[in-house]
């Protein structure tokens, strides 16, 4: 048998994997080969970053202020007013003998606190000419008894006072200025500062007594003091 009728007899599928081996050791071959000529190029090592991740970004806390406290309501108070004194203290005036003269002494007296300012001058009057003195302080009057009131008012420009021609009668000049003196201090009990006018019988007085004492008007305090020295 010959070597033709020997290789019709190896079976197909030996031959085929023959033939892949082959092909496959040739395969092999020629990639070392290829690989040999060309040299694989060395990659370029580049150092490693430690990178951090990217912060997140904190937003600040806001903090809301707090409300100031809720002041409630409160209805004010008011003052708690004080009653009204139902009286007030006036002086009338009287004379006192210190041996080398006269002195003026004012004695307390109570007058309605609602009254005007002419009613109180009115009212300190009456008690005037209706005493003869403050026995308290060993003092007296040299208004005569007779004397009126004919009107007592207080004016824009003053304290007017009108009495009787009785007022002008009787005593000498020592008798003459404290009586002048009374009348002036009275008056101006509730305003030390004002001037007084004195009429008689609706008359402005301008002589008192028989020696003629002269009577400036209007009279402050301040003027009987420096014009009647008692």
């Amino acid at each position: 048998m010959d070597l033709k009728s020997k290789l019709r007899r190896i079976p197909l599928g030996i031959l085929a994997g023959l033939t892949t081996l082959v092909v496959a050791s040739g395969g092999s071959v020629a990639w070392f080969t290829w690989r040999a000529i060309n040299p694989t190029p060395p990659v370029a090592e580049f150092p490693s970053l430690d990178i951090d991740p990217d912060p997140i970004m904190t937003v600040p806390e806001v903090t809301t202020p707090a409300a100031p406290p809720k002041v409630e309501d409160t209805p004010s108070k008011e003052p708690v007013s004080q009653p009204a004194p139902a009286e007030v203290t006036g002086q009338v005036y009287w004379l006192k003998d210190e041996g080398t003269g006269f002195a003026l002494v004012p004695q307390p007296i109570t007058i309605a606190a609602d009254a005007s300012p002419s009613e109180k001058v009115t009212a300190a009057f009456s008690d005037l000419l209706s005493k003869s003195g403050d026995p308290s302080q060993q003092a007296f009057t040299t208004i005569p008894e007779q004397t009126q009131l004919i009107e007592a008012s207080v004016e824009a420009d003053g304290v007017h006072v009108d009495l009787s021609s009785d007022f002008e009668t009787g005593g000498g000049s020592a008798a003459m200025m404290g009586r002048l003196g009374q009348v002036i201090y009275t008056a101006t009990a509730f305003d030390p500062a004002a001037p007084v006018w004195i009429s008689v019988d609706g008359k402005p007085l301008t002589l008192l007594g028989g020696e003629g004492l002269e009577v400036s008007q209007p009279m402050t305090r301040s003027d009987f003091d420096e014009g009647f020295g008692l």
